[in-house]
């Protein structure tokens, strides 16, 4: 007797958010004591104060994004990428018009919030991808028919 019913395709693997969320946040975890007490070296409590202020912005903004990407159906390659490039350009965008709002303030010291803004912002891309590089990704796909032994 054969099995009519019908074959259900296993959901593709998901993308590791939660591991690039981790690592982002290990970054910006030694991103903030380190600039705070750079910049307060340098700049005094105003500069210190202002670098902590723009590691928490980034912080924000990049951890943001990658909420609302985890929420985007990762099925569809094309609709994440370009998602993940519309995230990332308005993130930019977004950080650029912060940036500019904050920078002339008498309260805050521009150069300390933007170059701790521009910091994180590189820390967190860098930890990003090499904790997506470094997880575990399928080598083939069942849906192919190809197996661990086929050279397809």
């Amino acid at each position: 007797m054969t099995d009519s019913r019908p074959e259900v395709a296993p959901a593709p693997p998901a993308v590791p958010f939660a591991t690039m969320l981790r690592a982002g946040i290990v970054a910006n975890a030694v991103c903030l004591p380190v600039l705070t007490i750079v910049f307060w070296i340098l700049n005094g409590p105003k500069g210190g104060a202002s670098a902590a202020i723009g590691v928490l912005v980034a912080l924000v903004f990049f951890a943001g994004g990658l909420g609302i990407l985890q929420r985007v159906p990762n099925d569809n390659t094309m609709l994440l990428l370009a998602s993940a490039l519309a995230v990332y350009l308005g993130q930019v965008i977004f950080l650029g018009i912060i940036i500019l709002a904050l920078s002339e303030r008498d309260w805050i010291d521009g150069w300390a919030f933007g170059l701790s803004v521009l910091v994180t912002a590189l820390a967190w891309q860098v930890a990003q991808v090499t904790a997506y590089v470094r997880a575990p990704k399928a080598v083939y796909s069942e849906l192919s028919g190809a197996t661990e032994g086929s050279t397809r």
